[in-house]
C-alpha cells in the first residue's frame, strides 16, 4: 500500500498543496505520510472533532428540552439548543401548552420566547457574512429544522403561536425574553438522542447542528455558549484522547472558517477513534454516521462519488467525512485493509485544482487503502 500511495498521490490530480497520512488503529502507528504536519483548511473533516467533543462530554443519549413555561398572564418558549426541532414537534407542543392554559382558565396570554441558551450570533473567526443565511443559519438556542432565516427563534415563536392560536388561545405580540424565576413549565418536547442528531451531522454534513453542538459541548463543560468556548471544549477533549494538536487551530464546529487548519496527522487519528474499541462505548454513533462510499450521504453515488473505476471497488467498504470548500478538498475515515486491521486515513487539498478531478482522486487513494486497487 505505501508504495502505490506514494505513486498515486503525485497522478491524482490533487494538485500541489496535498496532506495525507494513514494510520494503523489498534498500534497507533503511522504506515504512510504526505505533509502530515503541515495545518491545512480541514473544511467539513472538522466535524470529526465536534462529533467527538459532543459525544465525550455529553454522552451519547443526550437530550435538551424545548419548554413552554408561563407566569402572570405570560408564555415563554425556551429553546434548549435542538437543531433538529420539527414543525410538527412544536405544534404538538402547543396543542399540550394550550390545554394546560386552558386548564388554568387562560384564554387569552403575551407569548415571549427565550433563546439566551447561546450567545446571541455573530460571525466566527473566518466565517465571511455571504454564509448568513443559506450555508448556515446565525447560531441560535431556538430554531425549526431547516429554517435558515436571520432570526429562527422569532421564526419559531412566530409558528407556535399560530399553533396556539388555532388551539383557541389568544396570542399578543411576541417578543424576545428571559424566562422569570419561578415560572411554572406548561409543556416539553424532548430532542432526538445525541448519537441520532451526530449520525445525521456526519452523514448530511449538516452545519447548523454542528455549530449548534459545539455550544452544547461548551455548556456541558463550563463554558460559555460561543465560538470560543465551544472549540476550547473541543480542544481540552481531543488533548484527552492523545490527539497530536501541533498546527491545529479550530474557530467554529463545522469547518467553515477559512482560518480554521487541521494537519493529516490529526485528522486520522481524531478518525481512527471512531472504530478504536476503547471508546466504543461513547463513539460509536461516529461510525454509524460516516457516510459509506458510493452507498449514501455526501459519498452516494447522487454526490459522484467512488461510481467510476478504479475507486468504484470500494463501493460500501469505506467510511469517511467529506470535506468541501471552494478551494478544499478533503476525505478522512476508516476501512480495513488487506490484513484485516483498521486503518484510519486523511487526505486533504487546498488549492484549485477541479473539485470532481480532486474528488475522485480522493477516492482512489481510499481505494488503495482499503487494497482493492
Amino acid at each position: 500500500m505505501t508504495g502505490k500511495l506514494n505513486q498515486r498521490v503525485g497522478i491524482a490530480g490533487l494538485g500541489s498543496n496535498v496532506v495525507g497520512e494513514v494510520r494503523d488503529v489498534a498500534s497507533g502507528q503511522t504506515v504512510w505520510a504526505k505533509n502530515h504536519a503541515t495545518g491545512v483548511m480541514p473544511a467539513s473533516t472538522n466535524k470529526l472533532a465536534t462529533a467527538v467533543a459532543a459525544l465525550t462530554v455529553l454522552g451519547p443519549g443526550h437530550t435538551v428540552q424545548t419548554k413552554a413555561v408561563y407566569r402572570s398572564g405570560t408564555v415563554y418558549l425556551v429553546g434548549g439548543g435542538d437543531q433538529q426541532l420539527s414543525s410538527a414537534d412544536l405544534k404538538s407542543l402547543a396543542t399540550a401548552a394550550a390545554k394546560a392554559l386552558k386548564a388554568k382558565g387562560q384564554h387569552s396570554v403575551r407569548l415571549m420566547f427565550d433563546d439566551h441558551l447561546f450567545a446571541a450570533p455573530g460571525l466566527a473567526t473566518g466565517w465571511n457574512s455571504g454564509y448568513y443565511p443559506d450555508t448556515v443559519a446565525p447560531v441560535r438556542a431556538l430554531r425549526i429544522e431547516g429554517d435558515n432565516t436571520q432570526d429562527t427563534a422569532l421564526t419559531a415563536t412566530d409558528y407556535f403561536a399560530q399553533q396556539l392560536t388555532a388551539q383557541g388561545i389568544t396570542v399578543g405580540k411576541s417578543a424576545r425574553a428571559k424566562t422569570p424565576s419561578g415560572s411554572t413549565v406548561l409543556a416539553t418536547h424532548k430532542s432526538k438522542p445525541l448519537s441520532t442528531t451526530v449520525e445525521y451531522m456526519l452523514k448530511h454534513s449538516d452545519n447548523d447542528i454542528a455549530e449548534g453542538l459545539l455550544r452544547l459541548t461548551a455548556l456541558g463543560q463550563g463554558r460559555a455558549a460561543t465560538f470560543a468556548g465551544g472549540t476550547a471544549a473541543v480542544h481540552a477533549v481531543l488533548v484527552k484522547y492523545g490527539i497530536p494538536l501541533t498546527g491545529v487551530r479550530e474557530y467554529d464546529g463545522s469547518g467553515l472558517s477559512r482560518s480554521d487548519r487541521m494537519t493529516a496527522d490529526a485528522l486520522s487519528a481524531i478518525a481512527g477513534l471512531a472504530v478504536d474499541t476503547r471508546y466504543q462505548a461513547t463513539l460509536w454513533p461516529i461510525l454509524k454516521g460516516l457516510p459509506v462510499a458510493g452507498v449514501d450521504g455526501t459519498l452516494s453515488t447522487s454526490y459522484d462519488r467512488f461510481t467510476s473505476t478504479p475507486a468504484s471497488c470500494a463501493v460500501g467498504k469505506v467510511d469517511a467525512k467529506t470535506g468541501t470548500l471552494r478551494d478544499v478538498s478533503a476525505l478522512a475515515g476508516v476501512v480495513k485493509g488487506g490484513d484485516g486491521r483498521w486503518k484510519s486515513f486523511a487526505f486533504v487539498e487546498n488549492g484549485l485544482a477541479p473539485t470532481a478531478t480532486v474528488t475522485q482522486g480522493l477516492d482512489g487513494l481510499a481505494a488503495t487503502v482499503e487494497g482493492c486497487w
